[in-house]
C-alpha cells in the first residue's frame, strides 16, 4: 500500500491514503485498515481527535483530586469488562498480554488501554498491580490451552451423560499457566456437584472449578448470530448487560409479541437499550398521533410519525391529502444531544463462584408479560370486590 511513497517522507495516514488507489473491500477489510490506520497515526505521534492518546500520559490529573496512580486497563476476554491495574514498574502498549493478581488468583488479561495517570479517588475497590508480561511462550502455551478447551467441554459432557445427571455443558476456559480449568453449564434444577468436581479433577489432572451460567451468558459463551444478521453483541463487544425493560419496546413503538422482542437467550434484546433516550427525547418534542397541528400547507391531524428521521405525516384538512413534514417545518424544537452509554467500570475482577441465575444481574429484568393487558383473575377479583361492596352496602 505504500510501495509508491518517496524515500524519506514520513509515512503517516495522510500519506498512505494519498498514495494508495482506492479499490473496493469488504467490512472486514476496511475495518482492519481503519485499525491499521488508527495505529499508524498513533506510533507517528499524530493527535487523533480530541483525545490525548498520543502523550504519555494520557491525562492530566487535577492535583485538587487527590494522589494518582500509573493504571493500565485489563480486559479478561473479548466482551468482557475492563478492570484497572496498577503499571508503575511496566512499560507497556495496547495489546500486550500481562498477568495480574486477581481474586481468582493469578490470571492473564489483554492490555486495551495503555498506562495513564488516573486519580486514585476514581477507582474502586483495591488496586493490585501487574505482574508481568508474557513472553511469547506464554502467548503460545495459552493458545494451545484454549484450542485443548473444546475437548474438555466433550469429555465434561460424556461424565455428565454417564451420571445421567440435568445439566448443559457450556464451554471450557484454562488458566493462563494450565493449573486450573473453569467448566460453565446451565441447568434447570439443583445438581449435586461434589462426586463430579471430584472425578473431573481426576480426569483432567488440575484444578477444575464448576460454573452455572445464565441464559444470556450462556448466549455470550456460545456465541451466534442475532435478529439483525450480525454477531451477538454480547459474545463480540457488550461489556456489561444493560438494564432492559419492556417499556423500552413501548417507547419504540415495537410490538409487544415476546418472540419478535427477545434474543437467542429467550429474554429481552440488549439493543432495546441503544436507542432508548433518543426515542424518549424525540417523542418530547414531536407531536402524538391524532393531535391537530398547523402546518405550512394549513391545519391538519397527524397520522404518522418516524421519529429517529423526524418525519410527520399530516392529513391536511382542506383537501384530505397526506403530506410528509420535517420537524424543522413545522417548528420544533431540537432535543438535546444524548450522552453516550459508558459500559465500562472501572472496578477490581469479582470472585468467580458458583452464581444461579436467579442470583445473577441478568434476571433483575421484568418478565415479558404475554399480553400486556390485566390478567383475567385480576378482573374478576375487582369485579368480586366490587359487588361485595354493593352487597354489604344494601
Amino acid at each position: 500500500m505504500a510501495d509508491n511513497i518517496p524515500a524519506g517522507t514520513p509515512v503517516t495516514a495522510d500519506t498512505i491514503t494519498a498514495s494508495a488507489p482506492f479499490t473496493p473491500m469488504s467490512l472486514d477489510e476496511a475495518r482492519a485498515h481503519a485499525r491499521q490506520r488508527f495505529k499508524t497515526r498513533l506510533e507517528a505521534g499524530e493527535k487523533v481527535g480530541a483525545c490525548d492518546c498520543h502523550t504519555e500520559d494520557q491525562a492530566t490529573v487535577d492535583p485538587a483530586a487527590g494522589p494518582a496512580a500509573r493504571v493500565a486497563g485489563v480486559r479478561f476476554r473479548d466482551s468482557g469488562r475492563t478492570y484497572y491495574f496498577g503499571a508503575t514498574d511496566h512499560h507497556l502498549h495496547v495489546g500486550d498480554w500481562v498477568v495480574v493478581e486477581t481474586s481468582r488468583g493469578r490470571e492473564a488479561g489483554r492490555v486495551i488501554i495503555a498506562p495513564h495517570q488516573v486519580a486514585l479517588s476514581h477507582l474502586q475497590g483495591e488496586l493490585k498491580p501487574i505482574l508481568r508480561r508474557l513472553d511469547d511462550d506464554d502467548v503460545r502455551r495459552m493458545e494451545t490451552l484454549k484450542r485443548d478447551a473444546s475437548g474438555a467441554v466433550k469429555a465434561f459432557g460424556a461424565k455428565i451423560r454417564e451420571r445421567k445427571l440435568p445439566m448443559k455443558p457450556i464451554s471450557a476456559e484454562y488458566s493462563f499457566d494450565g493449573s486450573s480449568l473453569t467448566l460453565n453449564y446451565s441447568t434447570q434444577d439443583r445438581v449435586d456437584l461434589r462426586d463430579l468436581a471430584r472425578d473431573l479433577g481426576d480426569h483432567f489432572g488440575c484444578r477444575v472449578e464448576l460454573k452455572q451460567v445464565g441464559p444470556r451468558d450462556e448466549a455470550r459463551l456460545l456465541g451466534g448470530l442475532g435478529r439483525c444478521g450480525r454477531t451477538l453483541c454480547c459474545s463480540s463487544w457488550l461489556p456489561v448487560y444493560p438494564e432492559i425493560s419492556m417499556g423500552m419496546a413501548k417507547t419504540q413503538d415495537l410490538g409487544l409479541n415476546p418472540g419478535k422482542v427477545s434474543g437467542v437467550c429467550g429474554r429481552l434484546l440488549c439493543c432495546l437499550s441503544y436507542e432508548n433516550e433518543q426515542y424518549k427525547q424525540m417523542k418530547a418534542v414531536m407531536p402524538r398521533l391524532g393531535q391537530p397541528i398547523e402546518t405550512p400547507m394549513g391545519p391538519g391531524m397527524v397520522i404518522s410519525l418516524q421519529v429517529i428521521r423526524e418525519l410527520v405525516t399530516v392529513r391536511i384538512a382542506e383537501d384530505n391529502k397526506e403530506v410528509v413534514f420535517s420537524s424543522a417545518d413545522l417548528g420544533l424544537r431540537k432535543p438535546e444531544p444524548v450522552a453516550p452509554k459508558v459500559f465500562d467500570a472501572p472496578a477490581p475482577p469479582p470472585a468467580v463462584e458458583v452464581v444461579s441465575p436467579e442470583e445473577s444481574v441478568e434476571e433483575a429484568e421484568a418478565v415479558l408479560p404475554a399480553d400486556p393487558s390485566p390478567s383475567r383473575s385480576r378482573r374478576r377479583r375487582r369485579r368480586g370486590r366490587g359487588a361485595g361492596q354493593q352487597r354489604s352496602g344494601a
